[in-house]
């Protein structure tokens, strides 16, 4: 789960990774429903969220790649290839 707002504020989203379902759900974190499932690779067993960047990165344990989302979309934007079996994300700003 990763959470997206600031230090200040509450957070405004909340990103889910639903490992046999090769997606991330985005939900409002203010009324806790699901307003988004977004379609990545297979198997997403990790995520990081590079904030300042707008972007959410899943690692795709069973595709082998990374995907790219770009959270003021939420939608994907590119597929990274990413060897044998990724299960987490590590983001450095």
């Amino acid at each position: 789960m990763v959470f997206v707002g600031s230090a200040d504020i509450a957070p405004i989203a909340v990103y889910v990774a639903n490992g046999r379902g090769n997606s991330v759900s985005v939900v409002d974190a203010r009324t806790l429903q699901v307003v988004k499932n977004i379609s990545v690779g297979q198997r997403v067993w990790g995520i990081g969220l590079a904030a300042g960047a707008g972007k959410l990165y899943t690692a795709n344990g069973l595709s082998n790649d990374v995907s790219v989302i770009d959270t003021s979309t939420n939608k994907m934007i590119d597929t990274i290839s990413a060897g044998d079996g990724p299960w987490g994300v590590a983001v450095r700003e």
